[in-house]
């Protein structure tokens, strides 16, 4: 089940969806001719569709999984001097199966256009899956404190700056050639962030360093890869796949 927002949610989710729609109607201006309106719209689709089936029909299933098995498998006294082991493997699960979406929608909503528009196609890709992403999860948050809405609102800045950014550095890859290099990249960077979520619950980090580190990966990468997208857009077309 899919947590909708309740009265709370509803301001914060309204506008970060109104910044999804600015950023992608903002890529599409970038793009130009470079790719149609439509593939636009079914880059984003397929981004929140294999997004949502990588969550609940993979990640999900195999974090169980993982779980059970260290459970069984490692003793109890070594995870305890090893807090950091548990929260790393669901953060690497977490990242694997939702970079691997990312990169399955953009490589299919990217076919047959130009390289160079692969990075803004990657961006919509992103923002579209951070916006749904910033719904459940704004959505799950209770009301019962501001400074735990304003952090939640702060950290979904953060991670729809991320989910753009790491989309756009994907489709940057693909642009160049280097598309390994960029998966591990952005899968580096997911996992970074998801450990830091993840670890909360063995009592590792804090609250604050958690929302702060999103933040500042999730800035960083988004405007790191604006400025590689605008070196690409630079060059002369080529199709993809060439």
């Amino acid at each position: 089940m899919i947590p909708l927002p309740d009265g709370f949610a509803l301001r914060p989710v309204a506008g970060l969806i109104a910044l999804v729609l600015a950023g992608l109607a903002f890529g599409g201006h970038l793009a130009g001719r470079r790719a149609s309106p439509y593939r636009a719209v079914l880059a984003a689709a397929l981004g929140m569709a294999l997004f949502l089936v990588a969550v609940f029909l993979v990640q999900v299933p195999l974090q169980g999984f993982a779980y059970r098995l260290v459970g069984s498998s490692i003793s109890p006294f070594w995870l305890g001097g090893h807090p950091w082991f548990v929260p790393l493997a669901l953060a690497f699960l977490a990242g694997l199966c939702q970079e691997t979406a990312r990169l399955l929608a953009i490589v299919a909503a990217g076919r047959g256009l130009s390289r160079a528009s692969l990075p803004l196609l990657g961006a919509v890709v992103g923002a579209a899956v951070g916006g749904i992403e910033a719904a459940m999860v704004l959505g799950a948050v209770p009301p019962t404190g501001l400074h735990l809405v304003s952090l939640a609102v702060l950290e979904r800045i953060g991670a729809v700056a991320f989910h753009t950014g790491a989309g756009a550095l994907i489709g940057l890859g693909l642009g160049r050639g280097r598309t390994g290099v960029a998966f591990a990249l952005a899968l580096l960077l997911h996992v970074a962030i998801d450990f830091f979520a993840a670890a909360l619950s063995y009592g590792i980090g804090g609250l604050y360093l958690t929302e702060t580190i999103t933040l500042v990966v999730g800035l960083g990468l988004y405007l790191a890869t604006l400025l590689g997208s605008r070196r690409t857009l630079s060059r002369p077309p080529a199709t993809f796949p060439a």
